[in-house]
């Protein structure tokens, strides 16, 4: 086919087709890596709805058909390099007139797949492998029929290779090196053979092997090499967010006890107090001291009052509600904030846990020991601060302490006498 059979119109078009697609990719990939947002542009000229309209309104979706429409531009920008050659009567227009009919018809039906949603159904729903082949068996066939343009079949299998590299598990970049090896030593053969009558034309076909045979061993070391990276990378992350896990872990929890400590209970006391105005619901609030706990640490050292704490913490904590918060407020201390309830019901439930302590074995060191202790329990006042709601539950403590230990007592109300114990 002649360039005289194509209309000057048409060569014009092509080749302005590919130029602004060029300028747009370069465009689009200049602004990514500026980082431009274009905030002083218009909502309707920053092409969102297009984005919805054309890709997806679903995020993971969007992220999928953007890296479909990467590798389209570049399978774009090869069909129109053929045809400009076609127009100009270097390449054959027959053959490639079907080629670009099959890769429309291809890239179609990924693109139907995608907006519908279907691959979804995939193990790989971006189909990443199988568009990596349709586009490495398409290039192949671009290099039989792309007479002096056939280089840029290559530059495009590179390209394409290189961003697969950060898309393709190895194993997945390996198997397209084997297909673009196969594939294009196929066309290159045959390409040999159609010009053997020419000086040098076959030599050259075996230079461009040797060169793509080469390129791809360099990518699949690459592959690699860049997968030991993402190994060693992903185990430093893991070590990192388990490091992350273990500091906030002591920042908020007791290591001794396993229960939150001081600051994390007063985070959450303050959340429930914001609770509590919205919703018109109360809380109350226990303080509770292990009795005579230093005699057991002189008695049996602190290795044993450190188990007494860690089985007294427990109990108290299986006791509980899922609801109802304890923390370990210091030392021997600890201090249990009740949600939606009032002080006879939280009574109720203290009581129980010191009947429960009262079997339980705290300690190997001695068996036989049991220990007791005493709480005392006080409503949050909606106009009262926490601080002032937690003094009076200490207060109510120390009167049970002074009521002979082993009982709970009642915080009284601001400006009222002394807490009088109960139980």
């Amino acid at each position: 086919m002649s360039s005289d059979a194509i209309s000057p119109t048409l060569q014009a078009t092509l080749l302005l087709t590919l130029v602004a697609l060029a300028l747009t990719a370069s465009a689009v990939a200049a602004a990514k890596l500026l980082n431009l947002r274009l905030r002083w542009l218009p909502q309707w000229m920053r092409l969102n709805w297009l984005s919805d309209l054309v890709l997806s309104t679903d995020a993971d979706q969007k992220h999928i058909g953007r890296r479909f429409l990467v590798g389209v531009a570049n399978c774009a920008a090869g069909v129109l390099a053929l045809n400009v050659g076609a127009s100009f009567g270097l390449i054959d227009a027959h053959a490639c007139l079907w080629l670009t009919l099959t890769a429309m018809a291809t890239t179609g039906m990924f693109y139907a797949l995608m907006r519908s949603g279907l691959n979804q159904r995939f193990s790989d729903p971006a189909l990443t492998e199988w568009q990596g082949s349709a586009v490495i068996l398409f290039l192949a066939w671009g290099y039989l029929i792309g007479g002096p343009g056939r280089p840029l079949a290559l530059l495009l299998l590179m390209v394409i290779l290189l961003f697969s590299m950060f898309t393709n598990t190895p194993k997945q970049l390996f198997r397209a090196c084997v297909l673009a090896a196969i594939s294009f030593g196929v066309a290159m053969t045959a390409v040999a053979w159609e010009v053997r009558t020419e000086p040098n034309a076959a030599a050259f076909q075996l230079v461009y092997a040797c060169v793509l045979l080469l390129a791809l061993s360099t990518v699949s070391l690459l592959v690699h090499q860049l997968h030991q990276l993402r190994r060693q990378a992903q185990l430093r992350q893991m070590e990192l967010s388990e490091a992350l896990n273990r500091i906030r872990e002591l920042a908020t929890h007791d290591e001794l006890t396993g229960l939150i400590n001081r600051r994390r209970m007063l985070e959450l006391m303050h959340t429930e107090k914001h609770r509590c105005v919205r919703s018109g619901r109360g809380f109350c609030l226990a303080m509770i001291d292990i009795d005579h706990f230093k005699r057991i640490n002189d008695r049996l050292g602190h290795g044993a009052g450190d188990e007494v704490l860690a089985h007294v913490a427990n109990t108290i904590a299986a006791g509980l509600r899922e609801t109802d918060i304890v923390a370990r407020w210091g030392g021997e201390e600890f201090l249990v904030m009740f949600t939606d309830t009032e002080e006879d019901a939280a009574e109720r439930v203290l009581l129980r846990i010191q009947a429960t302590l009262a079997q339980t074995e705290v300690t190997e060191t001695d068996p036989s020991l049991r220990v007791t202790f005493s709480a005392g329990v006080g409503n949050h006042l909606r106009d009262e601060t926490l601080t002032r709601t937690i003094d009076r539950a200490d207060r109510a403590l120390y009167a049970a302490k002074a009521a002979g230990r082993n009982r709970v007592v009642h915080a009284q109300p601001p400006g009222d006498g002394a807490a009088l114990p109960t139980g």
